[in-house]
């Protein structure tokens, strides 16, 4: 399996083709598959061009989940939400 360069919150790589496990702040359970795909998106412009918004390929790691294509996020402190997910398969 391809490694991400990810690591969940034991400290194992995630790697293409896991699956993990997060648990969100309410105690929601979502378990996502680990994928490398491309995914086309709509994001706001740098504001020296003249489009607001364009429309973007971003190739990359992706969790997917209840048919969503979702990228890492950050929190206000710049962590990461993969290391709160743990690797389970």
């Amino acid at each position: 399996m391809i490694e991400t360069g990810l690591k969940d919150k034991n400290g194992t790589p995630i790697r293409v083709g896991d699956k993990t496990r997060l648990v969100l702040c309410d105690g929601e359970v979502r378990e996502f598959d680990v994928c490398f795909k491309t995914v086309v998106r709509t994001v706001k412009s740098h504001p020296d061009f003249d489009d607001e918004y364009a429309k973007v390929a971003i190739t990359g790691i992706v969790f997917c989940w209840e048919g969503y294509d979702l990228f890492p996020c950050v929190d206000g402190n710049d962590v990461s939400d993969t290391s709160e997910m743990e690797v389970i398969l």
